[in-house]
């Protein structure tokens, strides 16, 4: 009897535990086309570690919770109701989130390593898109004390490093001649919607990769078969000279970031490859923290070994694009790697100075990346899902590394401004907290410029 009692215990508890996971799953990957979430703020005492020049009027607005609308097939609009009497109601109205979602390039999905890779290094980058206020998706409703209709200058909407749904929303305002913060917010873009999104524009099924996308999965080891992602034309063996001993160069957001490096000031670049180098971490639900410092693997890139620079094809594009090869090998273990960035039209690079090098072009590493900011109307132009840019840093059998866990987020590229025969690159830091070397390039005549 005792133990008839227990099983009918037991089973019941077993038909609760079914009935709570049917409701939590229900609840996470609901469908529905409107909702709203909850909103997330941290004021300038508990977040010190924000890079973000942040307003005079910081904090003095408050929004209480976000309406997401599904519009369309994948248009959305976001409404930021306010939480008080001063505050006015702010709208993003027809956005194409088909731009933001996880993807890869067509032409890579016959490739499951290669498609796996790219979706995850996409995820685990940043997106951060601006519309200005005159853009035609921004509306500043009446109400408030006005503040807010007069001052927008932008609005950026973020889809952050970390897992998927962890989204960012963050209003500017013009002081002093720039543009600053005045609110910053973080909020879950419902997993549901995303879902639907994610297989719309992927043609993917979505639970073959949920888990690696919501949880952080390391594709370490995975095999990078080049030769199924572009097909070489024609090789150079070039002369790529490191700067060691140049002063590291810090400008823009290198600057607002200093404070979240966890290592002494690097004067020059070899500087970061004499000792351990942590940085603050990116953590959920996006936020930066010196309280849990990120080793890096910096050893690796302390080498530089070679260069060389391919002419490429990618499949289905008639135009050739190109290819840089950085081999390198570790101070510590001696073993060699290489730094690849790919797909290329290097005639579209912009010329700077290396005193104005945060005027180059930049992406974090992987397979149709969009660059770390860029205007709505650019993603709008050159959508993602078409790039062909790709970067990876891999081991001697071409086996990805978590570029990272290494310590780089991706290159950062320009011409010279003098010589029309050098081309920039610089190693991006992770998180893009500094510049970690500068490689001068000569390009050959016939491989494809300015």
């Amino acid at each position: 009897m005792i133990t008839m009692k227990r099983g009918l215990v037991l089973a019941g508890a077993l038909m609760l535990l079914i009935l709570a996971g049917t409701i939590w799953f229900q609840h996470r990957y609901d469908e529905a086309a409107s909702r709203t979430v909850a909103l997330v703020t941290f004021s300038n005492g508990e977040y010190p570690e924000d890079p973000e020049e942040r307003s005079a009027r910081f904090g003095s607005y408050a929004h209480r919770q976000l309406l997401i609308q599904r519009t369309g097939d994948t248009r959305f609009r976001f409404v930021l109701e306010p939480a008080d009497s001063r505050t006015a109601a702010i709208e993003l109205a027809d956005v194409d989130l088909a731009h933001f979602v996880a993807a890869v390039p067509p032409w890579i999905k016959t490739d499951p390593d290669l498609t796996k890779v790219g979706l995850i290094d996409r995820e685990w980058n940043r997106q951060q898109v601006r519309f200005p206020r005159n853009s035609p998706h921004v509306r500043v409703h009446e109400g408030g004390d006005g503040f807010e209709q007069r001052a927008l200058s932008r609005i950026d909407l973020a889809r952050n490093c970390l897992n998927a749904g962890l989204w960012e929303l963050l209003l500017f305002t013009t002081e002093h001649g720039e543009e600053r913060v005045y609110e910053h917010l973080w909020f879950t873009f419902p997993l549901g919607l995303y879902k639907q999104l994610f297989e719309q524009v992927s043609g993917l099924s979505y639970w073959t990769y949920w888990w690696k996308l919501e949880h952080w999965v390391d594709p370490s080891g995975t095999p990078i078969r080049l030769d199924r992602l572009r097909t070489v034309e024609h090789e150079w063996p070039v002369q790529a000279t490191a700067q060691w001993d140049e002063p590291v160069a810090a400008a823009g957001e290198q600057i607002l970031k200093r404070r979240n490096i966890l290592a002494p000031a690097a004067v020059a670049y070899r500087d970061w490859y004499k000792e351990p180098v942590q940085f603050a971490s990116f953590i959920p639900p996006g936020r930066y923290s010196v309280r849990h410092p990120r080793d890096t693997e910096l050893h690796y890139l302390a080498e530089l070994t070679g260069a060389t620079l391919r002419s490429v094809s990618l499949p289905g594009s008639p135009k050739p694009y190109v290819e840089i090869d950085l081999a390198f090998r570790s101070d510590r273990t001696g073993e060699p790697t290489h730094f690849i960035v790919g797909g290329l039209d290097l005639a579209t690079l912009p010329t700077a100075s290396p005193k104005e090098y945060h005027h180059g072009w930049q992406a974090p590493l992987g397979i149709g990346n969009p660059s770390f900011f860029e205007s709505y109307d650019e993603v709008q132009a050159n959508p993602p899902i078409q790039r062909t840019f790709y970067g990876f840093h891999l081991d001697a059998q071409d086996r990805w590394l978590d570029h990272h866990a290494v310590g780089v987020d991706g290159p950062l590229l320009h011409w010279d401004d003098h010589d029309p025969t050098l081309l920039h690159l610089y190693l991006l830091s992770y998180e893009r907290h500094a510049l970690l070397n500068h490689f001068v390039i000569t390009v050959p005549p016939d491989a494809g410029g300015r």
